[in-house]
């Protein structure tokens, strides 16, 4: 374990709009039983960090500030009204101070292993300054780092294909060993665009020298709401066998690879689980339910005959004889007997996210329904691929949904 490390900084004040239709805040967005940042502190509190400062907004800021992790200091500042990566960091620059710091987003979940490189870079060069680098084959659309010799000199954002300036793309764990003139290039620089903080990091990089930290491990965003199936994979692939002994789990019960059942679980006869999967505290997993490759949360029931595949069944949820595939269901969704959701297209072509806002590509040729927390459907209800529904909204019985249904709506496709 080092004995040196910087303040880490984690910017978790964002207020993540283009995470809806889902309505609870990504920072706090519940994996495993944990918090998705509950998950990256831990992470900082096995390489040996000692402090983090957190940027907070009104959403979590009260639960965050009650996190406590042995060995690990933890410390928020609420952003009032959140207006980007610079504005978080300016807001914290008293309590940042004259030490070394890290910056780095809340949502960006990676392995122990970038943590470990970047801070045995951090202690044995010296350095002003480390941006880190995942390294890619073949295009993505986001800020390339342009490379000379062993220095950093820009950040070149979404070049087009084949004029690249390298194969690492940024990702925000950003060290800084003299935070204040950075602070100092934030309240200079100006630009009608969202882009202060890279413009400021940008001109640093021309007074100083920066290095880099090429990573090549796991990454994943929590950006878009179909985001919670890649981080929920990276969560699953991580997982080994554990049976708590509360549970009850039938001997006419089949549990099949790398499954983690946890307080108080109860496994039926005739269910199957196939793992990778995690079963959270108090969960029922019903007569000849099948759950595979997926995370089902606390309080939730897969009841008698439900099939869920590759699926978030979040918190208290309950399923009744439903086909569940590729699907994020945020929390307390009831879709009733025999509704199902359809995860792929007849002509086999990606599949979009249909939001109030518009279509998303999603890059997927798998995807069901987005389900935002409190949503009820009626019996037999059919749920075409990529569609997202509100908050709270009632669906009727037979109903087939082919658009983005807004929050607290009622929708009805014939009359009673």
């Amino acid at each position: 374990m080092l004995h040196y490390t910087p303040l880490f900084v984690i910017l978790a004040g964002g207020q993540g709009q283009r995470f809806a239709p889902l309505v609870t805040n990504k920072t706090v967005f519940p994996f495993l039983n944990k918090p998705l940042l509950f998950h990256q502190l831990e992470q900082l509190q096995r390489v040996g960090v000692a402090k983090v400062l957190i940027a907070t907004n009104s959403e979590n800021h009260d639960y965050l500030k009650k996190l406590n992790i042995e060995g690990l200091e933890i410390k928020t500042k609420r952003q009032s009204k959140p207006l980007g990566m610079a504005d978080a960091v300016l807001h914290l620059a008293k309590e940042i101070g004259e030490q070394p710091i890290v910056i780095m987003n809340a949502v960006d979940v990676v392995s122990d292993d970038l943590f470990k490189t970047l801070l045995r870079k951090i202690k044995a060069e010296q350095t002003d300054g480390l941006v880190t680098g995942i390294r890619v084959n073949k295009y993505f659309p986001g800020g390339y780092l342009q490379l000379e010799d062993k220095r950093v000199t820009g950040i070149v954002e979404k070049p087009k294909p084949g004029q690249e300036p390298s194969d690492l793309v940024n990702l925000v764990f950003h060290y800084f060993s003299q935070p204040q003139e950075f602070i100092k290039l934030l309240k200079q620089a100006t630009s009608e665009a969202d882009d202060v903080y890279e413009l400021a990091l940008t001109e640093l990089m021309e007074q100083q020298h920066f290095g880099f930290v090429s990573y090549d491990g796991y990454w994943s965003k929590l950006k878009y709401p179909h985001f919670v199936l890649d981080v929920m994979q990276l969560f699953l692939d991580q997982l080994e066998t554990q049976i708590d002994p509360s549970a009850q789990i039938s001997d006419q019960a089949v549990i099949e690879g790398h499954v983690f059942i946890d307080k108080n679980v109860k496994v039926e006869a005739g269910a199957v689980i196939k793992g990778p999967a995690y079963i959270g505290p108090n969960a029922i997993v019903g007569n000849h339910a099948l759950v595979r490759q997926s995370m089902v949360e606390q309080d939730a029931i897969i009841g008698f005959g439900s099939e869920v595949a590759r699926s978030y069944i979040g918190p208290d949820c309950a399923l009744h004889s439903n086909f569940i595939g590729d699907s994020v269901l945020e929390a307390e969704v009831n879709p009733s007997f025999g509704t199902v959701t359809t995860n792929w297209r007849l002509d086999k072509q990606n599949i979009k996210l249909k939001t109030t806002q518009g279509k998303i590509d999603t890059h997927r040729d798998k995807l069901g329904t987005i389900f935002a927390k409190g949503v009820f459907c009626g019996v037999n209800c059919s749920i075409m691929p990529g569609v997202t529904i509100g908050a709270n909204t009632k669906i009727y019985p037979g109903s087939v949904i082919y658009k983005a249904l807004p929050a607290h709506t009622t929708h009805k496709t014939s009359q009673d």
